[in-house]
């Protein structure tokens, strides 16, 4: 048998080199022998990256445990954070937070070390206050570079890196995100968990700042390490982003296999770290007009900060604003996915507010959405806010500044490569037009139909296609409404008086449900956007 300090060698060679089995295999052999803290932890990180979440817990308990009883504070420390942060990761956030007590009571006789370092960068990952994050990262940074603990610098600076992005700090925060990488890449690090997470940082900020071109770049980077690496929960949570920059930038049959992969890779080892990737399949779906398959999909995470918009997209294409708006409210209250993702939450809300016809309440978060972009600086929150103000613009009937708004959405979209946007863009730039051009108006929303047909935007094609009824309508200069029913006759004047679905069905005695089927048949059959089109139309007849 092979002797336990070569055995132990033998396994953190095998970690090096992303040999998992090996490494699991030459851990346990030193562990016949010797219940080694290091062959613990050893153990632990193989385990984790052979997708065996739970085995991987326990071999690191059980090493901080031994640490800590030969007075190896520092290490115990270490340990415990990366179990606190394994227990994030799984959704356990109460073992994750006793986990972190532990690395800091296991400290409290020390002077300042290297575990004062991890527990500063940890307590920088609990937090959800983004400038006590920053404070807590820069810490552990001062305490990485005065101790000489690569690790941990290439961690803490990514950590840093992240929540500056996310704060809106976006060009400095990616400098140190780019920063971390160029160290880690450059032989700093010599965990490669710690590698990964930097990794992860890298791409998740990129995504969050809207910056397609960079995501991906990282995301193709990630995808190679993953894979030749067999870095099962990397490789999943990878697959997840890049599916998300795949999905902005048009590329949906991709994103969708990708989405496929992330799904089968994390369900089977850490179930909670899939959720985003379920809730970016649902919006996928919704773009694809397979309702019943998103609802599926989100069935049972109404409380999930990262279902809630996607949710309230669902609720809007079964013409329920009222309830879209409920969750929209709460996805602010929550404040999850930081600039990008407040933002994309505000545009929503302006959608719903103007299918409500409360316009105070829509100019409201389109202002806010604007004072984000300008503070964040973020291009693909300036696209949305001037989408937002343009959909103000064309309920308030202002049609010129509706134009001139799409227009500048359309624009800022198209720098950054995100068609489905710049299309959607362009079919409101054909709403705004069709009375003083419709010509040019038919013009853009064959465009934008092209544009919708080719990638397989099934939902905005068919919107695109109902407008251009209305198109060509205008353009033969003879618009009528389309056949309504006398029922939904009835329906349209309510909707012109400004009721709800839940008015209109007290009104008419019937059920909220089929109010809102029958709004929806209207809209179809009109051609039109919204509730407030719809009421407008009418009232030029």
């Amino acid at each position: 048998m092979e002797a336990p300090a070569d055995a132990l060698e033998a396994g953190r060679r095998a970690l090096a080199l992303a040999q998992w089995a090996l490494a699991r295999e030459s851990f346990e052999t030193v562990l016949v022998a010797d219940d080694s803290a290091e062959a613990r932890e050893g153990l632990g990180l193989a385990l984790w990256f052979l997708g065996d979440v739970a085995a991987a817990i326990d071999s690191r308990s059980r090493a901080f445990e031994l640490y800590a009883e030969a007075g190896r504070c520092g290490d115990a420390a270490r340990t415990a954070v990366w179990v606190s942060h394994q227990h994030v990761v799984g959704g356990r956030t109460s073992a994750a937070r006793g986990w972190l007590g532990r690395a800091e009571r296991v400290l409290d006789a020390e002077s300042e070390c290297e575990g004062h370092g991890w527990v500063a960068v940890e307590k920088a990952r609990h937090a959800t206050d983004l400038e006590e994050r920053i404070a807590h990262g820069l810490r552990a940074v001062d305490i990485a570079r005065r101790f000489h603990a690569g690790d941990l610098a290439i961690f803490a600076l990514s950590v840093v890196g992240r929540a500056r992005v996310e704060a809106g700090h976006v060009e400095d925060g990616l400098l140190l995100l780019e920063e971390a990488m160029a160290g880690a890449t450059g032989g700093q690090v010599g965990n490669v968990h710690t590698l990964a997470e930097a990794y992860c940082n890298l791409i998740l900020a990129s995504t969050s700042a809207g910056d397609w071109v960079r995501a991906n770049e990282w995301c193709q980077h990630v995808d190679a390490f993953a894979r030749t690496h067999t870095a099962a929960p990397l490789f999943g949570t990878c697959r997840g982003v890049h599916a998300d920059v795949l999905f902005a930038t048009g590329h949906w049959v991709e994103a969708e296999q990708a989405l496929d992969t992330s799904l089968v890779t994390l369900e089977g080892c850490l179930p909670a770290l899939a959720e985003p990737s379920v809730t970016s399949l649902a919006e996928l779906r919704l773009g694809q007009d397979r309702l019943d398959e998103a609802e599926a999909l989100l069935a049972g995470r109404e409380e999930s900060p990262s279902a809630l918009r996607v949710l309230a997209l669902l609720r809007l294409a079964q013409h329920r604003p009222e309830t879209a708006v409920v969750l929209l409210e709460r996805a602010l209250r929550q404040a999850a996915g930081g600039v990008v993702g407040r933002a994309r939450v505000l545009l929503t809300l302006v959608e719903a507010r103007v299918e409500l016809a409360d316009l105070t309440g829509a100019r409201a978060a389109a202002q806010e959405l604007t004072e984000l972009a300008h503070a964040s600086g973020i291009s693909v929150a300036t696209a949305q806010a001037e989408l937002a103000h343009g959909r103000i613009a064309h309920a308030e009937g202002r049609t010129t500044d509706a134009a001139e708004r799409a227009r500048a959405a359309l624009s800022g979209f198209s720098d950054l490569a995100m068609p489905v946007d710049a299309a959607e863009a362009r079919l409101h730039l054909a709403r705004a037009l069709l009375d003083d051009a419709p010509d040019v108006s038919e013009d853009e929303a064959r465009t934008a139909l092209a544009v919708f047909e080719r990638l397989g935007a099934i939902r905005s094609a068919e919107a695109a296609h109902a407008f251009l009824g209305t198109a060509g309508a205008a353009g033969s200069r003879a618009r009528h409404l389309a056949p309504l029913t006398p029922r939904e006759q009835e329906v349209l004047e309510l909707i012109a008086q400004g009721l709800s679905n839940a008015a209109i069905a007290t009104s008419l005695v019937i059920s909220e449900k089929t109010a809102g089927h029958h709004v929806s048949h209207i809209l179809t059959k009109l051609g039109v956007h919204n509730r407030t089109e719809a009421a407008a139309r009418l009232n030029r007849r």
